[in-house]
């Protein structure tokens, strides 16, 4: 897997080279911008394993039934060409700091650059858990999410007796899936969903935890909490508590875990394996190399893993990236103090959770719907 489309035709001989690697939000909005802004005597090329991305805020929304696998994924080839950038349809296994290569494929093809930008994504944490097989669903990447859900629902139309589906994980991401499956596997399933802490959405205000608390209990999904998954049988979920419970199918939505390559590479990581980068998204003792998204740690912030924050740091990486390109300082990326989530719940409503203040109504699912078509026009709508 390693194909080449489009070469742009304002760069010139003797260009410098801009490689992304990934086809992030940030990465796509990227390329977007640079489509109507072309880069000068820069040579534009992107490294992705996967030739259509799948936009995450539709991602739910898609398993409940609302929108069709292609409103919610972007064609990175389609949006290259328009970028006048380079595609290359291969995995990126490492980086050569020293000769400022990227290894792609089985590393025996590295691509020289001269400042590259990296918005991946990553899977599941599930190192740590014995047995773990082919049954378990990581939330992502989305494609093997997606090829999962299709084993769930053919398993529900044939069973005799309903699967049951434990779903790892209570952040807003496993509650929204599973509220999303459930509309669709109503009464032809049960779900569990299990959550390391006392609380499900952590890190949102107690009023949003209450509301979808509430409509879980309504709908009938078991929740656990203080509890984690230890062991995965083949028919059952350990718990470290020593419960044993009946798993047809498990979806692991907890945080992700990014690519190994990136520590193995020779770069500043977390002990979690994220990269420290700057505020100016730059990162640690590399000033040619950026990073955005959930792959990121920025130093002294501490952001929540969510697409909310990568399309925002879209616009400090495409400045930063002009500005070294150009010889001039970087700014710093700015957080927002409160983001806005708009969590939908399956039934034409959603909740809105923003600081301390929370509320679930047909209003916030139209909000959440028209935020999403219109991310999503950009992209469909290219200009020509």
């Amino acid at each position: 897997m390693s194909t080449v489309v489009a070469t742009p035709s304002h760069s010139l001989p003797g260009s410098r080279e801009l490689t992304l690697i990934g086809g992030g939000h940030a990465h796509v909005l990227l390329l977007r911008k640079f489509g109507e802004e072309p880069l000068r005597d820069v040579r534009l090329t992107m490294v992705s394993d996967i030739e259509h991305a799948a936009y995450s805020g539709m991602l739910p929304g898609h398993i409940g039934g609302v929108y069709g696998w292609a409103e919610m994924h972007i064609d990175l080839r389609r949006l290259c060409s328009f970028a006048g950038a380079r595609f290359i349809h291969a995995r990126a296994c490492g980086l050569d700091l020293g000769r400022k290569h990227v290894l792609i494929g089985d590393g025996t093809s590295p691509l020289p650059t001269d400042l590259i930008s990296i918005n991946v994504g990553g899977t599941p944490c599930m190192s740590t858990i014995a047995g773990i097989d082919q049954r378990v669903i990581p939330s992502k990447p989305v494609s093997r999410l997606l090829a999962g859900w299709e084993s769930v629902k053919a398993a529900a139309r044939n069973s005799m007796h309903p699967p049951q589906i434990v779903i790892v994980g209570g952040g807003a991401g496993g509650v929204e899936l599973a509220l999303a499956m459930h509309s669709q596997l109503r009464g032809k399933a049960e779900f569990i969903i299990i959550q390391r802490g006392p609380h499900l959405l952590p890190g949102h205000n107690l009023r949003a935890q209450r509301i979808l608390t509430r409509l879980l209990r309504e709908r009938k999904l078991t929740v656990i909490t203080n509890a984690q998954v230890v062991e995965v049988t083949p028919d059952k979920v350990r718990l470290n508590d020593g419960r044993l419970l009946t798993a047809d199918f498990i979806v692991w939505a907890t945080q992700t875990a990014p690519p190994a390559w990136l520590a193995e590479s020779g770069l500043d990581t977390t002990p979690e394996g994220f990269l420290r980068i700057k505020p100016t998204l730059q990162t640690i003792n590399y000033p040619w190399i950026f990073a955005a998204g959930d792959v990121a740690a920025i130093e002294h912030q501490e952001l929540p893993k969510s697409g909310v924050f990568a399309v925002r740091m879209a616009k400090t990486l495409g400045g930063n990236l002009r500005a070294y390109l150009s010889g001039h300082g970087p700014r710093d990326y700015q957080p927002q103090r409160y983001s806005l989530s708009l969590i939908g719940t399956a039934d034409g409503r959603a909740v809105a959770s923003y600081g301390c203040m929370a509320a679930h109504s047909t209003h916030f699912w139209q909000w959440k719907d028209r935020i999403d078509r219109r991310f999503m026009r950009q992209f469909q709508e290219l200009p020509m």
